[in-house]
């Protein structure tokens, strides 16, 4: 194979490199459209909530340069409830960490919480887990956030978000925390909390669907730069047969 065979392959696989990567950055989510889900699946203090974790997901997808959609989802079962913030003093019901300020909050649909939930920057109260919990909801015991109920927020933030608005409370490396009540015989209550990547982690799927597409996009540059060796040696030779676009003449 002569020099220019072999710069013209590596030319080609650059270009199959760069496109991988361009795909690769294209599916993994920009820190300026963050998009991604918490789950509290870990018992922290109190009693264990009835059922499987994870206990409670919470959803994020960012709609405008400063607005995002927050989706609050239980997977509580029997008599396992959220309440809290029945006065602005009271232990919060679910909590997050915001790291920046949020200029407005509302509920679009769903078992929405009561009047003190929202943005506080000095914090909620999350009883013994600690930290500072900026983002916080709460229920009425009479109408709490039980078995198979959610929430969707609509959050404005006071600017423009240039990296992902969760993260985990100061003092902590918690991303979320919630007490869970009536759980037993005795209705006692106990804290959940989770500490998960902010951003979501390809399934295997779209991990086998990516390298597949590599695969492919390799296979067919591979066949055109072998073709297009074969017809330059065969002109070489003076052996090549006229091309769709014309003829090759013989030397």
């Amino acid at each position: 194979m002569n020099k220019k065979a072999v710069n013209r392959r590596r030319v080609v696989f650059a270009w199959v490199c760069a496109a991988a990567l361009a795909t690769l950055l294209q599916a993994t989510p920009a820190l300026a459209q963050p998009s991604g889900r918490i789950v509290l699946w870990r018992a922290d203090f109190g009693r264990t909530p009835d059922g499987p974790p994870p206990w409670l997901e919470a959803s994020y997808d960012q709609t405008g340069p400063n607005t995002v959609t927050l989706t609050l989802t239980s997977h509580l079962s029997g008599t396992d409830v959220l309440w809290g913030l029945e006065d602005s003093s009271a232990a919060v019901g679910w909590a997050f960490y915001l790291d920046q300020p949020l200029a407005g909050i509302s509920c679009r649909s769903g078992t929405c919480g009561n009047s003190n939930s929202g943005f506080d920057a000095s914090g909620f109260d999350t009883g013994p887990v600690g930290g500072l919990f900026n983002l916080g909801f709460g229920w009425d015991r009479f109408e709490p956030f039980g078995a198979l109920d959610s929430a969707v927020y609509d959050l404005t933030f006071t600017s423009a978000m240039i990296t992902f608005p969760f993260d985990a409370g100061r003092g902590t490396d918690l991303f979320s925390v919630a007490q869970v009540q009536g759980l037993g015989s005795g209705n006692g209550s106990g804290w959940i909390v989770a500490a998960p990547v902010p951003f979501p982690v390809p399934e295997p799927e779209e991990f086998g669907l990516f390298g597949l597409g590599v695969l492919i996009v390799l296979s067919v540059h591979m066949r055109r730069c072998t073709h297009a060796g074969n017809v330059a040696r065969r002109y070489r030779k003076g052996f090549a047969s006229p091309s769709r676009g014309g003829s090759l003449a013989r030397v």
